[in-house]
């Protein structure tokens, strides 16, 4: 059943703390049926500190059970957004819960991009201030990332690169990938590119490496698309070879494994153990090498790194959608 809608008493005791603060209700914005109140906005201009201008608006929700949900949610330029959220039985305690985090904590800018952080404050031990990261979105100059975190431990982040503009990029499937075996190849999709990031941990350890991860692909791909494609083929050919690598493993897995199996009965031991040796153990160290992939092992001939040819990573749109050229 419902939980009914929140009474005019009830809004007044819930909203007193946050009158206290300065905090006004926003009744437009407000709807006492989904026992939702929201606040009016809050502009933090920054421009005495040369911070960054943040709109935030605050949204108090009564799950009709005892427990409450705040939202924070910042706006920078560009309409980019970032949110804190936190649930309690006390809303006054999580609106010093929320107050305590810097609004500009949950934004970093750097040269050619922005990054907003999504947080969930979870106080636990080892995690700072309380603070989890549930999602990140990298703003760029016609493209954007966002990172997805699962709180489910063991389970890789989702990445997904989308255009924002009229035209289409020709990105290479290992533009992520060359960053390390935490990263895996973009897979092309109806509304841009997929992929995966390794996230070993706890909630603690999780949040962290996300966030260096954030910061690392953020650098990487406003360098990167700032530059001609052939720079970047010079830049990182041993990494993309490295990736060749990685997604050969399991074809050089089964190849290995016939040819120990046709190989071996002709050497004897004694003669020479060294060779005997390295012939039997090839196969268990590709196979124990398939287990440390991000992705799901595939059978192919990856296609070898290339050095493209043209001068931009941009083009008009095509009928035909977005592509991501194999061979690159």
């Amino acid at each position: 059943m419902p939980a009914p809608p929140l009474s005019h008493h009830e809004i007044l005791g819930l909203v007193e703390p946050f009158t206290r603060h300065g905090r006004h209700v926003d009744l437009a914005a407000s709807d006492r049926l989904q026992r939702r109140i929201a606040f009016k906005p809050l502009d933090h201009d920054g421009a005495a500190t040369g911070a960054l201008p943040l709109r935030e608006t605050l949204q108090l929700e009564s799950l009709g059970t005892g427990t409450f949900r705040l939202t924070r949610t910042l706006t920078a330029r560009g309409g980019l957004q970032a949110t804190l959220l936190a649930m309690g039985s006390q809303p006054g305690d999580l609106l010093a819960g929320v107050e305590a985090i810097a609004a500009q904590r949950q934004f970093r800018a750097g040269p050619g991009f922005l990054i907003a952080r999504c947080y969930e404050l979870k106080p636990a031990p080892g995690i700072e201030d309380g603070l989890v990261l549930t999602s990140g979105v990298v703003r760029l100059d016609g493209l954007t990332l966002t990172l997805t975190v699962s709180p489910v431990r063991g389970v890789s982040g989702d990445l997904a690169l989308a255009p924002t503009t009229d035209e289409t990029l020709d990105l290479p499937q290992d533009l992520l990938a060359v960053l390390g075996w935490d990263w895996t190849r973009l897979v092309p999709h109806k509304d841009g590119w997929k992929s995966k990031l390794r996230l070993r941990g706890r909630a603690a350890q999780r949040t962290r490496r996300a966030l260096a991860a954030l910061d690392t692909a953020a650098e990487h791909l406003a360098t990167t698309l700032a530059q001609p494609p052939a720079r970047y083929h010079e830049q990182h050919l041993s990494a993309r070879w490295g990736v060749v690598f990685r997604r050969a493993i399991p074809s050089l897995t089964a190849i290995s494994l016939i040819a120990t199996v046709i190989l071996l009965p002709r050497f004897a031991v004694d003669e020479n153990p060294g060779l005997w040796m390295l012939m039997y153990h090839v196969p268990t160290v590709l196979l124990a090498l398939s287990f440390c992939l991000q992705e799901l092992p595939q059978f192919e001939v990856p296609p070898l790194p290339r050095k493209p040819t043209s001068s931009s990573w941009r083009r008009a749109r095509s009928t035909n959608g977005l592509t991501s050229l194999p061979g690159r």
